[in-house]
């Protein structure tokens, strides 16, 4: 255990513009004046924002939503749409929240139900907070018809916060949002917001889409207006929270003792895993209830738990996962968090503490490094950079990404009508530079699929050859590009946490790589128990065209992940052999390399120790699963 201070910090200050100043502003930091400039004479259409947590950001949204007649505020989770609606009200801003619960039926009916949201919130509020995942549907075509693209036309101002959070699957999508965004309008404004950017993603915009990018970076000072206070941090050896669960309880113990009131949390405890977090929970309701008493869960379990609202709850502890790195701000003076792997999540967590009050931050699983002197905020955050991973996304493996989603996007429309206009032509082929590539790639997959033969019908793949299963299994994976961050089977659980069993959605492979299934309720509602792991039964899976060949699903992601490119590219090489075999080999593997196996196809079958899972996800809306005993005879 080695611990050292991290020091307070401060930024830059200036006399506010007018706008800022009639709010009530006696000064801004440099980087607000900034963003104000360029909402009121900038030309550049895209801004980014890198400022860090606690220092204001949101401060300048509201001089967007002022100078424009509709904005758009986009969020990465749910949560924080639900968080950033009460302080905009607070503020007097009439503000909505657009989310799928917000919408209604499917196909057509959906489409019908998002554009009249829009234009009955349009008259009568100022801002529309949403997720990314709605605008990717659109793009999509998972609304029917040509109609859901007028989304786009609607706002001419828009704000992507926290743009570091996504994945390169998901950046992709954004990257094609804004290019459409910025390309439907004379005058557009998309501001990025984040402390810790992916300045990957910036630099595509800058070099490979072709958008002028403001640049407006926080000032650190040492005589400036200060928005950090001091944090001791504890580095400890062990790697896990739950290494230490005695310890941590019992200083929770005594710090509640001595709090004196309760009504709002200022300690965290942030986990890796929500297997985690939810074994911690369980622990301090059998072994500190004093504790239990006064902590609330809010890990990926709890996001479909509708009886959990923290804006209902009076806590003292958060026990958090990667949720709580976006969003938290309360007055927190005691965290303890596991480390990332990265950079940018490790910096979002630690940046939760020490916001308003003086800190102490335990860390578990950093490392060693250069840590045990004094130190200021600026330099810690480059040694965070230079420690851990940074967030690296390859500009080539970004443009075939967001090659694919345009390619795939224009592709859907064309099955469904044969014909697009030309709005659509330029939303997706326009500054798309492997667009061709991979719309060829597309229809030759379609070509192939048509000459597998079918019942009496000629063609030059027998149904079940390996030919056959492998254009199948491609096809399938067209569908991770559907969303905005790929597909999971989601299945309603009841789970133990604690003194009940919480009932939610949770992706169910995920589920079951931590948990067993005790029974199953009406519904197909799965009962859990904490997993075995002496069981003698691994969990296997079965993906579409890979009947005869279980994998097992019970080990990490990227494990399994590993093992599927293995198999994948295996059969990839043998269908070279095939002279007949008309589709690139080598876009074949390339098609692999920039996805992720696990995160495009839903497995058709789900084997555990005692129940067999059938999953059905061919049919509009999401996979069904039909759950049933397994026979040992």
């Amino acid at each position: 255990m080695s611990r050292f201070e991290v020091a307070g910090a401060s930024l830059a200050t200036e006399p506010p513009e007018p706008t800022l100043a009639e709010r009530g502003f006696e000064y801004a930091r440099a980087f607000q004046n900034r963003v104000v400039e360029w909402i009121h004479d900038g030309v550049v259409p895209v801004a980014v924002v890198r400022a860090p947590t606690g220092a204001g950001k949101t401060a300048t949204f509201y001089e967007l939503i002022d100078e424009r007649e509709m904005t758009l505020l986009v969020y990465p989770t749910n949560a924080l749409l639900r968080q950033q609606r009460e302080r905009f009200e607070d503020e007097g801003i009439a503000a909505s929240v657009l989310s799928g619960n917000t919408l209604d039926g499917h196909g057509h009916q959906r489409t019908e139900s998002l554009l009249q949201y829009v234009n009955k919130y349009a008259a009568d509020h100022e801002v529309v907070l949403t997720n990314p995942d709605i605008l990717q549907a659109a793009i999509q075509a998972m609304y029917r018809g040509g109609e859901p693209m007028r989304f786009f036309n609607k706002f001419d101002a828009i704000v992507y916060d926290e743009f570091h959070f996504y994945s390169a699957l998901a950046a992709s999508g954004l990257l094609l949002q804004t290019k459409i965004l910025a390309e439907r309008h004379s005058d557009p404004k998309i501001l990025l917001a984040s402390a810790t950017p992916n300045e990957d993603f910036v630099d595509f915009l800058r070099n490979r889409v072709g958008l002028e990018v403001y640049d407006i970076d926080a000032k650190y000072v040492e005589d400036g207006d200060q928005f950090r206070q001091s944090v001791e941090v504890i580095r400890h050896e062990e790697r896990k929270i739950l290494d230490q669960r005695e310890e941590i309880a019992t200083a929770l113990c005594d710090e509640i003792e001595s709090a004196g009131k309760y009504d709002e949390p200022h300690a965290v405890v942030v986990f890796n895993s929500a297997k985690d977090s939810n074994e911690f929970h369980q622990f301090l309701h059998d072994e500190y209830p004093t504790v239990f008493e006064h902590t609330v869960k809010d890990n990926g379990f709890d996001t479909n738990d509708e009886s959990i609202n923290l804006d209902d709850e009076e806590f003292y502890v958060l026990n958090t996962t990667s949720k709580g790195e976006v969003g938290l701000d309360y007055d927190v003076t005691t965290q303890y968090m596991e480390s990332p792997r990265s950079a940018s999540a490790f910096l979002q967590r630690f940046g939760r503490a020490g916001r308003e009050s003086e800190a102490t931050v335990h860390i578990y699983g950093l490392g060693q490094g250069p840590w045990g002197d004094p130190v200021d905020f600026p330099t810690f955050v480059s040694q965070i950079y230079d420690g851990l991973e940074a967030t690296e996304m390859d500009h080539d493996w970004l443009a075939d990404l967001v090659g694919f989603r345009a390619a795939y996007a224009m592709a859907v429309r064309a099955d469904r009508s044969g014909w697009f206009n030309e709005e659509l032509r330029e939303d997706f082929e326009r500054n798309v530079e492997r667009y061709d590539r991979w719309r060829g790639f597309i229809a030759k997959i379609e070509q192939e699929i048509d000459a597998i033969r079918d019942g009496f019908n000629p063609g030059k793949y027998q149904k079940n050859n390996s030919e056959a299963k492998l254009l199948r299994f491609t096809k399938h994976c067209f569908q991770a590009f559907q969303g905005l961050r790929g597909q999971s089977l989601s299945a309603s659980i009841k789970y133990p946490r604690g003194d009940r069993l919480g009932v939610t959605t949770y992706d169910l492979t995920t589920t079951l790589r931590h948990y067993d299934i005790a029974s199953v309720e009406d519904d197909e509602v799965l009962v859990l128990k904490p997993l075995d792991e002496d069981a003698l039964f691994p969990v296997t899976a079965r993906l579409p065209e890979y009947e005869t060949e279980p994998t097992q699903y019970d080990k990490p992601t990227n494990e399994i992940e590993e093992l599927l490119q293995t198999k994948i590219h295996r059969q990839i090489e043998q269908a070279e052999l095939n002279t007949d075999f008309e589709v690139s080999i080598d876009l074949l593997h390339r098609f692999f390399y920039i996805i992720q196996i696990t995160n495009s196809v839903v497995p058709s079958r789900i084997t555990t120790a005692n129940y067999e899972i059938n999953i059905d996800s061919d049919r509009n809306g999401p996979p069904t699963i039909d759950v049933s005993p397994r026979s040992y005879e």
